[in-house]
């Protein structure tokens, strides 16, 4: 008996030692969780949203985080579903959030909020007989076009005279891989109109009903990279929100941009079956939600804001100014501004998170009308016009904006930013989320772009780390590998696990600071990061 009873306690102890072990050596390959995207993309204020989660949720505690108010997240025990209570003061626009466990963190993922009623796509809808009625009014409602030759269709019923506006989101802030077209169509499948392309690949539609009917409205797509595929495109990641009905719908307001700290202001509303043309922001607010289909936001700027017509004969009298302007006629809209010789001058035409068809082309003319500098679009995937110039002499100069390919109308809205030259820099990095791993440093690449002979001597340092976990400072000089890239390295064990947010920053030794930012796919510039430290040993 004996015996047997010590072969019994060294078994026991031989169990419970491997079951240590199997549960260290799960801790240890535990993998970060995965989030691809939600569906549906976005929810309505004041409702309960279940959303798929899709990616791998991964294994322990596993959480969402957000860093703005107004959501609540539930998982489901499975982790592949989340049901999302949105607050009725919950901001209407963009919440990027993110799936995160002990072992590290997804990247951050777009989820909308929105003001009208949500409905959601139920297959089969491909034809005009299959349609999914519009509940409401106006509604948003949410698909995906799963496969290759998807089609989905929208019924909508509109009263004779009324205007329908139909507009997609899928490419600009979920990321979607997909070029997306807008039809509308009438009861006998006549399409009375069409839009492929608006401000960006996401197409926006209008169409005034002749009478009374059912119309329709139907969405497909193509590659956002095209390839030698001619059909109609669709995958899993062809996910959409579109928002449709006769509801008043603004696509911009005057003044674009506020001055920050300025008080109450009045704006001149631009769009579709709107039925006052003003509205009133107080001070503080930026975002005009009221009775329409979409929020429209009201950025704020550090430099003075004019509206184009309250400059007599176009003299811009002093800079740095925000002059807000329309192309509502063919031709130009130009400024005229006094120099010194020697004077540095920086100008932008921002159009693109201002949702304009202008593609603005910006130039200086001397007063003989000699082009002295021009520029079109900063990159491939953004319109925004932007130049620096040096006057060659004392004078009056002259700044033009015109379209590319000469259009104009009451959606070639711009912003002109002028402001004399300051050498500055950007700092970018390609994620948002890292896990320090157990055996050697966290390695963070840095890239490093200098502006307007921007010669300092820049310092790079983290901050936010958890007690036991260290960066050491990198330097970038003007000259050098450093120059253009730097790369920061964060090392250190806990006994515990922990995550939260940290920001890089890099600082001048005249303690001037430029953050360390991700840009995501509508250009909103984030500077908090998400850091895991497991645990040591597991």
């Amino acid at each position: 008996m004996k015996r047997t009873a010590g072969c019994f306690r060294v078994r026991s102890s031989l169990l419970l030692a491997l079951c240590w072990l199997a549960g260290a050596v799960w801790s240890l390959a535990a993998d970060p969780p995965v989030l691809e995207r939600l569906v549906p993309a976005g929810g309505q204020r004041g409702t309960t949203v279940t959303a798929k989660l899709v990616g791998k949720p991964g294994e322990g505690n596993v959480r969402l985080q957000c860093g703005s108010s107004g959501l609540v997240f539930r998982l489901s025990e499975k982790r592949d579903t989340v049901d999302i209570d949105i607050s009725e003061q919950a901001e209407p626009g963009v919440h990027l959030l993110r799936l995160c466990n002990d072992a590290g963190a997804s990247e951050l993922r777009p989820f909308i909020v929105g003001i009208l009623p949500e409905q959601q796509e139920t297959e089969p809808n491909g034809r005009l007989a299959e349609a999914l009625a519009v509940a409401s009014s106006a509604a948003t409602v949410n698909g995906v076009l799963e496969k290759a030759g998807d089609v989905d269709s929208w019924a909508v019923s509109l009263e004779a005279g009324q205007t329908l506006v139909a507009s997609l989101t899928a490419s600009r802030i979920l990321g979607a891989p997909m070029d997306g077209v807008l039809q509308v169509v009438d009861g006998r499948g006549t399409v009375v109109a069409q839009n492929d392309d608006d401000c960006s690949m996401d197409p926006l539609v209008t169409y005034t009903a002749p009478a009374a009917a059912l119309w329709y409205v139907r969405v497909f797509a193509f590659p956002a990279a095209p390839n030698s595929t001619i059909g109609f495109a669709g995958g899993a990641d062809y996910v959409y929100r579109l928002t449709l009905g006769a509801q008043p719908f603004v696509h911009h307001a005057m003044p674009l941009v506020r001055q920050q700290g300025g008080g109450e202001l009045r704006l001149h509303l631009h769009g579709w079956n709107l039925a006052v043309q003003e509205a009133v922001l107080g001070a503080g607010q930026n975002m005009l939600i009221g009775q329409f289909a979409q929020p429209w936001r009201v950025y704020e700027t550090a430099e003075p804001v004019w509206l184009e017509e309250q400059l007599p004969e176009r003299v811009l009298k002093s800079v740095p100014a925000a002059i807000c302007g329309c192309l509502e006629q063919p031709g130009a809209d130009v400024f005229r501004l006094e120099l010194k010789k020697g004077q540095r001058l920086s100008l932008t035409a921002e159009v693109r998170r201002f949702e304009s068809l202008l593609d603005p082309v910006l130039s200086v003319r001397d007063v003989a009308g000699k082009v002295l500098k021009e520029a079109d679009d900063v990159d491939g995937g953004n319109p925004d016009a932007s130049l620096d110039i040096t006057a060659p002499s004392d004078g009056q100069f002259e700044v033009r904006i015109e379209d590319r390919f000469l259009g104009h109308g009451d959606r070639w809205h711009y912003v002109l930013r002028c402001r004399d030259t300051v050498a500055e820099c950007r700092l970018t990095v390609q994620g948002t989320a890292w896990s320090l791993p157990a055996d050697k440093p966290l390695e963070i690449p840095v890239a490093v772009e200098r502006r307007n002979g921007f010669a300092d001597v820049l310092m790079l340092q983290v901050s936010g780390l958890p007690e036991g976990v260290t960066a050491e400072p990198v330097s970038s000089a003007k000259d050098g590998d450093t120059a253009k890239a730097v790369t920061l390295k964060i090392a250190g064990k806990r006994s515990s696990a922990w995550s939260g947010e940290i920001r890089l920053t890099g600082r001048t030794e005249d303690g001037r600071e430029f953050p360390v930012v991700w840009s995501a796919a509508d250009g909103t510039n984030v500077s908090g990061f998400w850091l895991t430290v497991p645990a040591a040993g597991g």
